[in-house]
């Protein structure tokens, strides 16, 4: 190959390596696109895991007040059963006197009357027995009076208190509900979208993660490429100056022996010599000993 073949295939590997520096530019914002736009999925799925993260909180915080709610909830109902196991056995009490008067002003009444019989007038044994058996037996209906009208308040308050705790246990029981219709809307739907969302940008950012990976790929085989092609041209431009050295010492050497062959006729002749034909015969060596 000679000196014009090897320019011309170093000109056609410097185009080549032109080109594939514009193709490996290209590669390279190629691969910065899909960094970006990967990078600002992932910034995108970061900011909505943040809001996903407060509605957990949220959730946690909804979950917790219900939780709350509930333990009162069992609380209060723990408390009604046994007001209403007490209200039973209170009414099974009252029943069994259901025959005793309530009227417990009337027997106080008759027993001070009796009294002060008793302590004020002289009385006949029968009568005096006959009036003690009656304050006795007064005495004992009175005991029992002031423990049915003891019943009768209990039950009374009982009913109360059951009523309260029943208006409590439903007002609870309404907040949970309440608390449960929020969560709906206001947290769990977001909670779906949010997750719904977070899985397409997932899908979306892996996807332009994956040209990444196949432009990345892509790239590192034309550099491979390019330093191929450089080493190319390295070589054959060492060759080509290897050739133009040989070639300028060809032509050096052609031109002294030249001049050697000129200056020697002029000096045969009697010419006067210049100074480089002067100087080219005593360089020459074999000229300089045999004269």
């Amino acid at each position: 190959m000679n000196i014009t073949e090897l320019e011309s295939r170093l000109h056609e590997l410097r185009e080549k390596l032109r080109s594939l520096n514009l193709e490996i530019n290209e590669k390279q914002s190629e691969i910065d696109q899909y960094v970006s736009k990967r990078d600002a999925v992932h910034l995108e799925i970061k900011n909505l895991s943040e809001e996903l993260k407060k509605l957990n909180q949220e959730r946690d915080e909804h979950r917790n007040k219900i939780n709350k709610l509930r333990e009162q909830l069992e609380e209060k109902k723990k408390i009604l059963e046994e007001k209403r196991a007490l209200h039973f056995q209170v009414k099974q009490e009252l029943r069994m006197l259901k025959n005793v008067r309530e009227n417990i002003e009337e027997i106080e009444e008759r027993l001070k009357k009796l009294d002060w019989i008793l302590q004020t007038k002289p009385l006949p044994k029968d009568d005096e027995k006959r009036i003690c058996n009656e304050v006795e037996k007064l005495q004992s209906e009175l005991q029992l009076a002031r423990k049915k009208k003891e019943y009768i308040n209990k039950l009374q308050e009982l009913d109360i208190e059951i009523k309260n705790l029943k208006e409590e246990i439903q007002k609870i029981r309404e907040e949970i509900g309440k608390s449960r219709e929020e969560m709906l809307p206001k947290i769990l739907e977001p909670k779906t979208l949010l997750r719904e969302k977070i899985k397409m940008l997932k899908e979306k950012a892996d996807q332009w993660h994956n040209k990444y990976l196949e432009a990345k790929s892509k790239l590192q085989m034309l550099e491979a490429e390019k330093i191929l092609l450089t080493s190319q041209i390295i070589d054959l431009q060492n060759t080509i100056k290897r050739y133009r050295e040989e070639e300028n010492f060809k032509k050096v050497s052609e031109l002294k022996e030249r001049l050697k062959h000129q200056a020697k006729a002029k000096l045969i002749s009697g010419k006067k010599l210049s100074f480089e034909e002067l100087k080219i015969l005593i360089e020459d060596d074999e000229w300089y000993s045999s004269a």
